[in-house]
């Protein structure tokens, strides 16, 4: 990936999610450059050379914006080739293009869905310790007609991956490619979530969310 190459493609990325959003921030643009970086590494299959497409879409943001500087580019060299060994990346990527550029990166059918819970209940080995009201919002996203999901929780879960292992009437449970992990959804008669349940067998903790 030659920096002409890259400037090409992140103009574009920037020009589009202009016009959609308005104004952009530098981390906006950071954000621009390490997923513009990524999907090109993985759509290449090139994960070799993913400090060289690093630079490259950091130096076309460098000279495309006079704001981007080298902290910033720095901090690209080291998150493109932490992020694509994620096993979720290309599924984060798929939902980042189609929320905030209107753009399929693949022919995988997706369902993205926030949860906005109020309160929740902590429960550790078995015993309730928490029952509060707070806000939390949880990203859903799932995959393949609900075959896979990936999961975040602001501000407190950074986004996890699962495969389904139970579909019973109005509950979906999924074990996380993180083995620590199991979540759960509890769905209403409109087939809408009404509660979310994150597990960590190995804390022995559990944490029901509510709207």
């Amino acid at each position: 990936m030659d920096v002409n190459t890259a400037k090409q493609i992140l103009l574009r990325s920037i020009v589009n999610l202009q016009k959609r959003r308005g104004q952009l921030t530098v981390p906006d643009i950071e954000t621009e450059v390490i997923n513009n970086a990524c999907l090109a590494v993985l759509q290449n299959g090139d994960l070799a050379n993913s400090i060289h497409y690093a630079a490259a879409f950091a130096q076309a943001a460098r000279e495309l914006i006079p704001e981007y500087g080298e902290s910033e580019a720095t901090f690209a060299l080291v998150g493109v080739p932490q992020n694509i060994l994620w096993e979720g990346m290309w599924d984060h990527l798929r939902d980042y293009f189609q929320k905030h550029h209107g753009i399929q990166i693949d022919n995988v059918p997706t369902n993205a869905i926030v949860f906005y819970s109020t309160s929740h209940k902590r429960f550790e080995k078995g015993n309730l310790v928490a029952d509060t009201p707070a806000d939390r919002t949880i990203n859903i996203n799932l995959i393949d007609d609900k075959k896979e999901i990936v999961v975040s929780i602001e501000p407190t879960l950074s986004p996890k991956k699962g495969y389904l292992i139970s579909s019973k009437s109005n509950l979906l449970q999924y074990k996380g490619y993180d083995p620590d992990y199991l979540f759960t959804l509890q769905m209403d008669g409109l087939q809408e979530i009404e509660q979310f349940t994150l597990e960590m067998p190995n804390r022995s903790l559990k944490i029901i969310y509510f709207e």
